[in-house]
């Protein structure tokens, strides 16, 4: 009974705040100011198994009915006098529709056992303030809303905070090198680029917000320690488009802006951007799973390992992603690897399996009602410069067997520019493409998440199983999205095997589509390993042909025959 009665609160709450999508927007702005920066001296053990998270078939009805907040005892306690209210919070921001609403802050010490406020379209939630943190929960979930509302944090008189224009739809994180960080501008002034790329619609009509966070914002932190920022550090806050689109990710804001219009222009978009410059992975990782990955060495209590560029780790989580973690998501985008393209620290070869490590944790840290949200992956595109990023590519290839609902937006015909130049500098790393990749990434999303269309269409076929023979002379690879099933433009190319002692990738004796989703490769001596999209300078349908039926190509891979 109890469960029913909760049940039938939430479902007035959504249908009065859905009935009250209206009013104008507000300009307005509220500043909290909040000290930053938090020093973890020990680091904490995880306080979740880093365990493969609920599939979508597994979900049962506790994880999908609407959270109501228990607040009757913090409405028993007295206000709080003063507090303040994290800066993820601002006006013209989106929150996350379908999904918890947590509003979270800080306040002195002196104000342990006080209580907190918030309501927003309806809903309304309270806290008491604990060990100088609070957290609320409002009681119930909303749907998109594309009229701008108040969100009002308060206490006793005086002590309030109100962000003005907040919208309701998907937010995203986009996160990775310098491939994220180019940005729109750079697309504006390319006369190679796309012409619709050139041309994008950029007005704050669109109901596109943006938040950015980059490793420039970390001016006077100390970088590579426990530490981290409870706060966000940039003061940009969330911006609209004629605000923030010039400087923002070209991927993300053309991402955002495809998917905004897919959706009829009836769901609002958030882009949430973490981008680090030339950061590899250990970068991105918080505290606890660089040391339970073993992954960096600490002198002076600064950590660190090796990649193509010398970064501290950690830090790019630890002062950007970091204070955006209890803020639910409908996904993340990632594009990077660029940096642990050598193989010190097994940089590339275990690149797959620290970042199935990492989004599992990403999952448990947003301890969302959709705990098991969707991750999209850049595949690392075709270079010709001697970057290997195709030893980072191939291993990619495996996170889905890892970890599940991890997407691969392939890339490999995407970009074949050999003589591309900027300032005189061959610049194949940086490759203006970022329009075509966000139109497949878009279709993606927009298949998996949303419904629209279907991932056998849209999606590159993406290795699922290989199965060797007895003699390891015959590899069996199977693939799903693959639409009406393989198809190749004449005889299939791509494949890459390392036979008997050789350490070196060759040709097989023989490749073959042999049924819809099944391709089978043969060689004369033992099979070591295999791979697809094997060279860093491959490009379909040059070097490689192997693609859906509806001519989207095949994503890279590299298996090892277990050794026994």
């Amino acid at each position: 009974m109890k469960r029913l009665i909760s049940f039938l609160i939430c479902a007035v709450m959504i249908l009065t705040c859905a009935a009250g999508c209206t009013g104008k927007p507000d300009d307005s702005t509220a500043e909290p100011d909040t000290e930053d920066i938090v020093t973890v001296t020990d680091t904490e053990e995880l306080t979740e198994e880093l365990t493969e998270p609920v599939t979508e078939e597994e979900t049962t009805e506790a994880e999908t009915l609407p959270p109501v907040t228990e607040d009757l005892e913090a409405m028993n306690a007295e206000p709080a006098a003063k507090f303040t209210v994290s800066r993820a919070f601002g006006n013209g921001m989106v929150l996350q529709r379908n999904d918890y609403i947590r509003i979270w802050g800080w306040a002195d010490s002196s104000e342990n056992g006080k209580r907190v406020e918030a309501e927003f379209a309806g809903l309304h939630g309270a806290t008491v303030i604990a060990d100088g943190e609070w957290t609320i929960t409002l009681g119930g979930t909303l749907p998109e809303c594309t009229e701008g509302r108040t969100l009002r944090v308060f206490a006793a008189d005086g002590a309030s905070y109100e962000f003005n224009d907040v919208l309701v739809g998907d937010v995203y994180w986009i996160v990775g090198q310098s491939n994220v960080w180019y940005p729109v501008s750079y697309i504006k002034n390319e006369p190679l680029a796309n012409e619709k790329g050139r041309n994008a619609e950029i007005s704050n009509d669109l109901q596109i917000r943006l938040n950015r966070t980059f490793a420039g914002d970390f001016a006077g932190i100390q970088i590579g320690t426990n530490a981290v920022s409870r706060d966000v550090v940039n003061r940009r806050g969330w911006q609209k488009p004629e605000q923030g689109a010039m400087d923002f990710s070209a991927l993300g804001y053309f991402t955002a802006l495809m998917l905004y219009e897919q959706l009829e222009r009836k769901v609002p978009i958030g882009m949430i951007e973490f981008d680090g410059n030339g950061c590899a992975l250990h970068a991105f990782l918080p505290n606890e799973v660089r040391d339970e990955l073993n992954i960096s060495t600490e002198k002076n209590g600064v950590y660190s390992a090796p990649g193509v560029n010398a970064h501290v780790s950690s830090f790019m989580y630890n002062h950007g992603m970091y204070s955006f973690q209890k803020m639910p998501i409908t996904a993340i985008i990632w594009y990077q690897g660029e940096s642990d393209c050598n193989s010190t620290n097994n940089n590339n070869t275990l690149y797959a399996e620290r970042f199935a490590t990492l989004i599992r944790y990403l999952r448990n840290a947003h301890d969302q009602l959709h705990h098991d949200y969707p991750v999209y992956v850049v595949e690392l595109p075709p270079i010709f410069l001697q970057f290997d990023f195709a030893q980072v590519r191939m291993n990619m290839g495996t996170i889905p067997q890892l970890i599940d609902n991890v997407y691969i937006c392939t890339t490999s015909d995407l970009w074949s520019d050999r003589t591309y130049y900027i300032d005189g500098v061959r610049n194949s790393l940086h490759p203006y493409n970022k329009w075509e990749i966000a139109e497949r990434m878009s279709a993606m999303i927009l298949a998996r998440s949303l419904g629209v269309g279907s991932l056998d269409e849209v999606s590159g076929p993406q290795m699922v199983s290989v199965e060797f023979s007895e003699d390891k002379c015959t590899a069996t690879i199977k693939y799903k999205y693959v639409g009406e099933g393989l198809t190749s433009d004449g005889k299939l190319k791509g494949f890459k095997v390392m036979t008997g002692n050789k350490y070196n990738w060759a040709k097989p004796a023989t490749m073959e589509i042999t049924d819809k989703d099944t391709v089978v490769i043969t060689t004369k001596e033992p099979i070591r390993s295999v791979s697809y999209f094997t060279l860093l300078d491959d490009t379909f349908p040059k070097n490689l042909n192997l693609c859906s039926s509806t001519g989207v190509p095949a994503g890279a891979f590299r298996i090892d025959v277990p050794t026994e």
